[in-house]
C-alpha cells in the first residue's frame, strides 16, 4: 500500500487509515510492537512529523499505546466496557456477595481487579454543584474524591459531592474503602437512591486530570454528571465521574416500553 499524492486527503491521515487497516485485519496483531517512526518515515518516503501525526491519531482513537522506552504497541485488549445504565443499580448491588458496589462487580466481571483511591474534605459549593443539590452556592459540601484502577491502572476519577447534613460523621467522610459502595450507605442513612438524571459531556482533560490518569496528549475525556434523587425526590449526590476517551466504551440499556 501507498500514499497517493492526488488524494484529497493529508498525507499522516491517509497514513492513518491505512495503518488503522493492517490493525483490525489482523495484520498488526493485538500486542505487536509497532513501527517505529524512523521505519515509517523510511517505508514511506514521508517525514517523521507527518508519521509522528498519523500515530497521534491512532493513539487518540485507542488503537496503539505508547510505552516509556518501549515505543508504541497495538492496543491489546479492547477498551473496558462502562455500564452507566447499571452504574447505582440497587438490585444488582443487593445481588452481589458481601454487597459488593458496582464499580468492582463492573470490573471484575471484565477480567480486572478492581481498586480506589479515596480522599474527603468538605468544600464550599460550586455554582454547578449547589444548583444540581438545591443548594445556595458557598453551602458545605461533602465531597469523596476517587482514583480508579483496573489492574493497578488508573481508569476513571469519580468525585461525589453530598449535602453535608445527610453525610456527616458517615463512612462517605470517611477515606477508607467502602465495601457494599456508597449508594448501600445513603440507603443506611435512610436515604434510598430512586433515580437518577445524567449529562454527559465530551472535552480535553485537566492538567491534574491528565496527570491522575496518565493520558498521552490530545486524548480528550468523557464526563459524565449524575444527580441522584431519594424516595422523597430529594437530590443527595451529585457524582462526576472522567472516563478517558481511549479507554472506555460508554454503554447504556434503555427499556422500549
Amino acid at each position: 500500500m501507498t500514499l497517493n499524492p492526488a488524494d484529497s486527503r493529508p498525507l499522516y491521515q491517509q497514513l492513518a487509515s491505512m495503518l488503522r487497516q493492517q490493525i483490525q485485519s489482523g495484520e498488526l496483531a493485538p500486542g505487536d510492537r509497532f513501527p517505529t517512526e524512523g521505519e515509517l518515515s523510511d517505508h514511506y518516503g514521508i517525514s517523521r512529523n507527518t508519521v509522528r501525526l498519523a500515530l497521534d491519531v491512532l493513539r487518540n482513537e485507542g488503537l496503539i499505546v505508547s510505552r516509556r522506552g518501549r515505543g508504541s504497541f497495538v492496543r491489546s485488549e479492547p477498551p473496558m466496557r462502562y455500564y452507566a445504565s447499571l452504574t447505582g443499580s440497587r438490585r444488582k448491588r443487593l445481588e452481589a456477595d458481601r454487597r459488593r458496589d458496582t464499580f468492582s462487580q463492573q470490573i471484575e466481571a471484565q477480567g480486572k481487579t478492581p481498586r480506589q483511591v479515596s480522599t474527603v474534605e468538605v468544600v464550599p459549593a460550586s455554582d454547578e454543584i449547589a444548583s444540581h443539590l438545591r443548594l445556595r452556592p458557598g453551602d458545605p459540601v461533602g465531597v469523596r474524591r476517587r482514583v480508579m484502577y483496573a489492574d493497578d491502572q488508573p481508569l476513571q476519577l469519580g468525585d461525589s459531592y453530598y449535602p453535608l447534613n445527610i453525610v456527616r460523621d458517615s463512612k462517605i467522610m470517611n477515606p477508607a474503602d467502602i465495601v457494599e459502595g456508597t449508594d448501600q450507605v445513603l440507603e443506611d442513612l435512610g436515604h434510598i437512591p430512586t433515580r437518577y438524571e445524567d449529562e454527559i459531556t465530551w472535552r480535553m482533560p485537566s492538567a491534574d486530570e491528565a496527570t491522575k490518569l496518565h493520558l498521552g496528549p490530545a486524548t480528550p475525556v468523557g464526563r459524565l454528571l449524575r444527580t441522584s434523587f431519594d424516595q422523597e425526590d430529594r437530590p443527595i449526590e451529585v457524582y462526576q465521574v472522567i472516563l478517558p476517551g481511549d479507554r472506555h466504551v460508554l454503554l447504556y440499556e434503555v427499556d422500549a416500553e
